[in-house]
């Protein structure tokens, strides 16, 4: 009678213990299957050089299988993209997505219905992908997130749930371009991101002036920027001597330059010389302020 009691409770023991795990197995499969895998990425692809990439955005695109991205991108990373199906993502549908037809069409620098037909043929491939079961990225340079044009692909496919994969911005590369602190001014320990395109008309409460009156640090990304305009606007709240940094290709090991000025002698520096594309303005006195040895 003993041992049957010892044998029994021995059963039941084991019978309890294969219960839970089966228990636990039952619900681990289903947050598995509630876990849907992500189909759809934002990812940086760095700024200049190609080592400027992470190992993340490396991983996530061994694993795509359709690419967006422009021919500068697909030059540079052959290795990565090689086998993909690759597409055009469409620079330019910023300028069109979410407005009404009138308002996008005020917009000369983009043919409306070219960016219609565009945004439809984008949505197709996408989204026949995904029902494919198929991993799909957008590539971009810098941060996607910093002025990115590419920024409209998250809420046009949010139903997808994407996922915005980081990475090294022209802001980061030049920071370590200039060796300062962007945050170690004397007047100010803030940084201020902004842009001067589109803003020739523009008095809203960013204005150039009124970032300006702060005299917090400011870095431009300046596609289209007017720098004579620019430092007439500056030179409202901020003194001659305020030191300014242009930094051109920000990255490119090879390539990089820093010029060095203040404001009132910036542009009779830049007199005559075509500026990149690629440059960054910095404006604050962390360009020329050091640490006291004394103390």
């Amino acid at each position: 009678m003993y041992n049957f009691s010892v044998f029994a409770t021995k059963w039941i023991f084991i019978t309890m213990i294969s219960l839970i795990i089966s228990i636990g197995g039952f619900v681990q499969n289903t947050c598995a299957k509630k876990q849907v895998r992500t189909q759809l990425y934002l990812v940086s692809m760095g700024n200049g050089d190609p080592d400027n990439i992470t190992l993340r955005a490396i991983n996530i695109i061994k694993d795509s299988d359709v690419i967006f991205c422009n021919k500068k991108t697909r030059d540079k990373f052959p290795i990565f993209l090689q086998g993909k199906e690759i597409h055009d993502p469409g620079f330019g549908l910023f300028a069109i997505y979410g407005k009404k037809p009138e308002e996008a069409k005020k917009n000369k620098r983009f043919n409306y219905e070219e960016k219609i037909k565009q945004l439809h043929e984008i949505t197709t491939i996408i989204r026949n992908a995904v029902k494919e079961g198929k991993v799909v990225s957008v590539l971009c340079s810098g941060d996607p997130t910093i002025y990115g044009p590419n920024m409209w692909y998250l809420e046009a496919f949010e139903d997808l749930d994407p996922e915005v994969i980081p990475g090294v911005s022209c802001f980061n590369a030049a920071n370590a371009a200039l060796r300062k602190g962007v945050t170690s001014g004397i007047k100010a320990h803030s940084v201020i991101l902004t842009a001067s395109f589109g803003r020739e008309e523009y008095v809203g409460p960013d204005s150039i002036e009124e970032l300006a009156r702060n005299q917090a640090t400011m870095a431009f990304f300046t596609m289209f920027l007017d720098l004579e305009k620019v430092v007439e606007k500056l030179r409202t709240h901020y003194s001659p001597d305020t030191p300014i940094a242009i930094v051109c290709f920000a990255g490119y090991k090879e390539k990089e330059k820093i010029i060095h000025a203040t404001l009132d002698t910036i542009l009779e520096k830049t007199k005559g010389e075509k500026l990149p594309f690629e440059h960054l303005i910095y404006v604050g006195d962390f360009l020329t302020n050091r640490y006291d040895k004394d103390q």
